[in-house]
């Protein structure tokens, strides 16, 4: 009787053992990164930019908000902080509803969120249609915004530079137009290295290339590293 009371127990043990490391490899297997995740493909989605007073005060009120982002079918692709000052954040999220996010977003209780999770500057939405995309390779981003003179023309310049781009090991996350302005362009690149990044706007012919394919506003061009 004690010898089975003794393998009783020890299936007990056993059994609460297999249980647990189940478990265990269920939430790592959740919380496993992939580059896979971060692709943005054909959807609406919004760049949110905002600066921060803390990173860890606004990112535990950010991940508390979740819910109710999940809700007006918003969805997290790239949490991005500046590769010069990584309290300016940059938010891609994924959109299901153009009009429930702008409703989100315009909601008062956000903009009071916001502010008690210590955003200390004006935040922007730029509303954006992604029609060319890639799953990013490495951590570092370059987020280029600019408007054209003509949007065929300038894509048709804008391929013809890949070879450039491909020379400096740029790959391209995300191609979109701004949904009030077509002509206002989003392109969000994405390499291994940082310094892969800087040589490509200081050394290549980028400068040259958009002045011909059109490019009627000055660029602005945040360089920009993931946040897992």
């Amino acid at each position: 009787m004690r010898n089975l009371i003794k393998i009783l127990a020890f299936i007990l043990v056993l059994v609460s053992a297999i249980t647990l490391s189940i478990s265990k490899n269920k939430n790592h297997t959740e919380t496993t990164f992939s580059y896979a995740d971060q692709i943005l493909g054909g959807m609406n989605c919004v760049i949110v930019q905002h600066s921060i007073a803390d990173f860890d005060t606004w990112n535990t009120a950010y991940k508390k908000d979740k819910k109710r982002r999940k809700k007006s079918g918003i969805k997290e692709k790239l949490l991005l902080r500046g590769a010069d000052d990584p309290n300016f954040i940059t938010v891609v999220f994924e959109l299901n509803n153009i009009e429930s996010a702008q409703t989100f977003f315009a909601d008062p209780h956000s903009a009071e969120l916001m502010e008690a999770a210590g955003v200390i500057s004006k935040p922007s939405f730029r509303y954006f249609k992604v029609g060319s995309s890639g799953i990013p390779e490495g951590d570092y981003f370059l987020l280029v915004q600019h408007t054209v003179k003509d949007y065929n023309f300038w894509k048709q310049e804008f391929d013809k530079h890949q070879n450039v781009r491909s020379e400096y090991h740029l790959s391209l996350t995300a191609l979109g137009k701004d949904l009030e302005n077509p002509l206002n362009v989003v392109a969000i690149f994405n390499s291994t290295k940082m310094d892969n990044i800087t040589s490509f706007l200081e050394k290549s012919d980028l400068k040259e290339a958009m002045k011909h394919a059109g490019i009627t506003s000055p660029p602005t061009q945040d360089i920009m590293v993931l946040n897992k």
